[in-house]
C-alpha cells in the first residue's frame, strides 16, 4: 500500500520531466541542446589554455569557469594539479579535436 501511495505521488513528477525535455530541442533539431554546450565548453576550454598545453591550471580554470575553480579537486580526477579536457567537461565522449 504504503509503495503505491508513492508511486501515485510521484506520477506528477514523472509525467512532467517526459513533457519538458523534447521540448529542449527545437523540432527537427535533435541534440541542438548538447551542441550548443559541446561548443561552449570547447570555447572556454581553448580560451582558458593560456600557454596551450592541452590542460588548464586552476588559474586558467578561473579566468572562464569560478565555479569549477571553487571545486578544482573534484574535476581534478587524476590529482595531478591540471584538468585535461576530459575532467573540464566531466566525462571521456567528447573529443576535443
Amino acid at each position: 500500500m504504503r509503495t503505491a501511495v508513492i508511486l501515485v505521488a510521484a506520477l506528477p513528477f514523472a509525467v512532467a520531466a517526459q513533457t519538458i525535455v523534447p521540448q529542449l530541442d527545437q523540432s527537427g533539431r535533435p541534440g541542438e541542446i548538447a551542441r550548443l554546450v559541446y561548443e561552449k565548453a570547447l570555447k572556454q576550454f581553448d580560451q582558458a589554455d593560456a600557454d596551450h598545453n592541452g590542460k588548464l591550471s586552476v588559474d586558467e580554470v578561473r579566468t572562464v569557469s569560478p565555479f569549477k575553480a571553487q571545486s578544482f579537486a573534484q574535476f581534478d580526477k587524476d590529482g595531478d594539479g591540471l584538468l585535461d579536457w576530459n575532467e573540464f567537461v566531466g566525462h571521456d565522449r567528447w573529443q576535443h579535436p
